[in-house]
């Protein structure tokens, strides 16, 4: 009996261990999640960019100046992971105008987008990101809106943007569909659970109002009322509310008109996660109702992706759970508080901010009020540390013409995006708002902003390897061009294959082979390329000397996809410089009366011109239309079309590819645009049906290709043009009805003549453009040592200076000295500045009175 006690004893001990090596305590359990989430953001560290931009606006003809600053998202140290920085040029409608491609040093790089006469006016997003930044289910990179005015020949302060009622088809950007009145609501945490109270934070927008303030009512389904609500800041607010089965009303009046929204469905059982900041603490607690099992949670806070601080929650309906914890122990910047399962799951999150230590302090001095036209400025600059030690190091400097250039206050800064609006999702309006003169109102109004457009970017399930992760997209050490050969026809991979590559660069042909390895890929250096170049690359089997036509797929198409831009990114909200105006013109006064005493020097009648030159500023933007339907850079959609292995080789393959407006007739070879015959015109001529044939088989020779809707565009030389032209058949267009067509207009691309066929490709090669790294150019900055001598001179440069590295000496100072452009006007100077040590520093100083820092 004994024997028998001692077996069922050593039995159920031998049970307990089978158990406990089957599910282990929680602790172990979250602990290893813990450790294997460490791991992760040890063996996947995160980019982001910052670009620093030396005007807020800009015209068609205009020079875009940036530096850009490449850090490692945890420690807003510079990067070594990336080489390469992308950086595009980005239209209203989603297309690629430009890119260029920034080569790193140490973490740092600068260029420049050199806007041509011939570019579209319009709001232009320039949006910059490494490869590696691309690697993750949630791609991440930097984008900002700027407006780029048509170019003003008149002295007066016009924004004009021109608008282009075009084709559907050229829309690849979405639209924020918007009803007149649109309200949602974020809870927080992410859910809402039955009987449990919860803060409900909400945002009004509409498609016709920048700022939205409004006040409603929440009402059960049968219309008891349970709260009210109103806006904060930015259409933004919140409230408490407790949920029941079935979801509350939300009931506002706007504009005279009522609006009712449904508030989301609330959950049976679960969690709510809520947080407090407050004097340097964090409080989360975790709430349930009595229908949620009793389980073991763990409240995880991570930032960028790395868990710092992990506590276990035994959570019951009768005793939320809770615990703070002082921000002093936790990184700067967005931090991610999720709640977990031992599954692993995330059953709520919620973003929450950390202030940083102390930025550095950029300070100016020796400045003036207002600056004389042609006069020499003379800036000095240092920097200290919060224990106001000079630190020395490098700055990016832009000043500014203060009432010429576009002033939006509490604008974006290297503080702003490293450490808030880049781990935020859509645009964020004047992040510095929430910066500047913290208040516990400020706080709440940031909370807000968390808690509406936080996001999921760091996913845990693959930190903690619940969800197996693999990099879209991989770190770029150098700058290559990788590919892959396959088959014409059945898209086989080929092994072994000489590709051959001929660069054209000048007068000069550079040439260079590799081989594809057993999958066909290839690898071709292109890190010392600087700008575009045309390239044919050929293609044979080893051991052979002819030619073998192939498929050749280029792996450079990772742009991400176009956002929406949000109302106030087409809404600029400019601020009224009309006392700077006033300051100015003050100024004029007193300047003018000098120069009158000046004999010989200026006659009345030029200086009254200048003196007018002040008047008419107007901060509003003038819109326009125009009648282009369409327009298609043709070179980069080839090259787009045959890096995916498409086969392009004339332009109604393409237009069917990128229009559905274009209609091909294979049955008698006729195509149609909208319905109508087309009207081909190149070379300020309407192009013969020979001459249209043997175009339309030449799509490598076209640059662009601009689609009017009607024939207002038509100069009336191009009509003389094809009367006087010496054709030798018809054009098959009848002029005197020029309405009936579809007007094409075909830009060839420089020293190509699309009509010499003897220019084609031949098989078994692929012509394409190669892009290297752009060679970055010296701002210029006019020097006037004699002011009297220029005062003739046109100078109209809204950046007065620009240095994207300003060095500091041991004392923190540098001393910058530049000229006035022929206007008087105050000055705004932006400097910023990323330590080694990750220290940011940034400040935008006006001449009239400080603004920001």
């Amino acid at each position: 009996m004994k024997n028998k006690r001692i077996i069922l004893l050593l039995s159920f001990c031998l049970s307990l261990i089978t158990i406990w090596g089957e599910v282990p305590p929680a602790k172990v359990v979250f602990q290893q999640y813990m450790n294997q989430a460490q791991t992760f953001a040890n063996n996947f560290p995160r980019e982001k960019t910052y670009l620093h931009f030396d005007n807020t606006s800009y015209y068609v003809g205009d020079t875009i100046w940036f530096k850009a600053y490449v850090t490692l998202a945890e420690k807003q140290t510079f990067s070594l992971i990336s080489r390469p920085l992308y950086v595009e040029l980005v239209d209203q409608t989603g297309h690629i105008a430009d890119k260029q491609i920034i080569k790193l040093t140490q973490g740092e790089g600068n260029g420049q987008f050199i806007l041509p006469h011939s570019m579209l006016s319009g709001y232009y997003e320039i949006r910059a990101y490494t490869r590696w930044m691309l690697a993750f289910n949630e791609p991440q990179y930097f984008s900002r809106t700027f407006p780029i005015y048509q170019l003003s020949n008149s002295d007066k302060l016009e924004r004009s943007i021109t608008t282009y009622e075009l084709s559907s088809s050229m829309e690849n950007r979405p639209v924020e569909t918007k009803e007149k009145l649109n309200v949602r609501f974020f809870p927080e945490g992410g859910q809402l659970v039955q009987g449990v109270t919860s803060q409900v934070a909400f945002k009004a927008e509409s498609k016709n109002e920048r700022n939205i303030e409004l006040t409603g009512t929440i009402y059960t389904k049968e219309g008891t009322e349970i709260t009210s609500f109103e806006t904060l800041h930015d259409g933004m607010g919140h409230f408490e509310y407790t949920p029941s089965a079935q979801p509350a009303i939300a009931k506002v009046n706007f504009q005279g008109k009522k609006y009712e929204f449904t508030l989301p469905q609330a959950l049976p059982n679960g969690y709510v996660l809520s947080t407090v900041s407050n004097a340097g603490a964090l409080l989360v607690r975790v709430s349930s109702n009595a229908a949620t099992p009793q389980d073991t949670l763990a409240v995880f806070i991570s930032h960028q992706g790395r868990p710092y601080i992990h506590q276990l929650i035994s959570c019951r309906a009768d005793a939320p759970q809770e615990f703070i914890l002082p921000t002093r122990k936790l990184p700067a910047g967005v931090l991610q508080v999720s709640l977990i399962n031992r599954a692993g799951n995330t059953l709520c999150e919620r973003f929450v901010f950390a202030n940083p230590r102390a930025p550095l302090q950029i300070s100016a001095e020796g400045l003036k009020e207002v600056y004389a036209p042609y006069a020499p400025i003379r800036c000095k600059l240092q920097v200290k540390n919060a224990k106001g030690e000079p630190v020395s190091g490098e700055l990016s400097v832009s000043i500014r013409d203060g009432v010429r250039s576009d002033y939006l206050e509490y604008d974006n800064n290297i503080f702003t995006d490293l450490l808030l609006t880049s781990d935020l999702k859509g645009y964020i309006h004047q992040p510095g708002y929430y910066f500047a003169s913290p208040s516990p109102r400020k706080q709440t109004e940031l909370d807000v902003l968390l808690m509406v457009h936080g996001w999921r970017k760091y996913d845990m399930s693959q930190a903690i390897s619940i969800t197996p992760f693999a990099p879209l997209q991989l770190p770029e050490a150098q700058l290559a061009l990788n590919g892959q050969v396959k088959s014409t026809i059945l898209k086989n991979k080929l092994k072994d294959i000489a590709l051959s590559v001929i660069v054209k660069k000048d007068d000069q042909f550079i040439t260079g082979g590799t081989v594809t390895d057993e999958n066909g890929r290839f690898t071709i250096p292109v890190e010392d390329f600087e700008g575009t170049t045309e390239a044919v690359i050929q293609t044979r089997k080893v051991g052979k000397e002819r030619n073998k036509d192939t498929s050749i797929l280029i792996d450079r198409n990772f742009s991400p996809a176009p956002r929406a831009y949000g109302y106030k990114e087409l809404h600029p909200e400019w601020k009224d410089l009309a006392y700077w105006q006033h300051k100015a013109e003050s100024f004029d006064s007193l300047y003018m009366d000098s120069i009158r005493k000046v004999e010989g020097l200026y006659v009345l009648d030029e200086v009254e011109i200048k003196s007018k030159r002040r008047q008419g500023s107007n901060m509003t933007t003038k819109i326009s239309e125009k009648s282009i339907d369409a327009y298609y850079d043709v070179r980069r959609s080839v090259d787009a079309l045959r890096d995916n292995g498409k086969i392009i080789t004339t332009i109604p393959e393409l237009m069917e590819k990128l229009s559905p407006q274009f209609y091909w007739d294979r049955t008698n070879d006729k195509h149609t645009y909208r319905q109508k015959p087309i009207c081909y015109i190149m070379d300020n001529h309407i192009l013969s049906e020979t001459e249209t044939q043997m175009m339309l088989t030449e799509v490598d020779g076209l640059a662009s290709i601009i689609i009017s809707k009607g024939t207002g565009g038509i100069d009336d030389d191009i009509i003389q043009n094809t009367k006087m032209s010496e054709v030798t058949d018809s054009t098959g267009v009848d002029i005197s009805k020029l309405d009936r067509y579809s007007i094409f207009y075909l830009i060839p691309l420089p020293r190509r003549d699309v009509l010499n066929k003897s220019q084609s490709a031949v098989p078994g090669t692929r012509q394409t453009v190669i892009q290297g790294y752009t060679h970055p150019l010296e701002y210029y900055s006019p020097t006037y040592p004699t002011k009297e001598l220029y005062m003739d001179k046109v100078d109209k440069r809204r950046t007065l200076y620009w240095n994207p590295s300003v060095q500091t000496d041991e004392n923190g100072k540098t001393v910058i000295e530049c000229y006035n452009n022929q206007y008087s006007t105050p000055l705004i100077i932006q400097a910023e500045t990323l330590g080694k040590d990750g220290q940011i520093g940034s400040m935008r100083y006006s001449t009239i009175g400080k603004i920001e820092q």
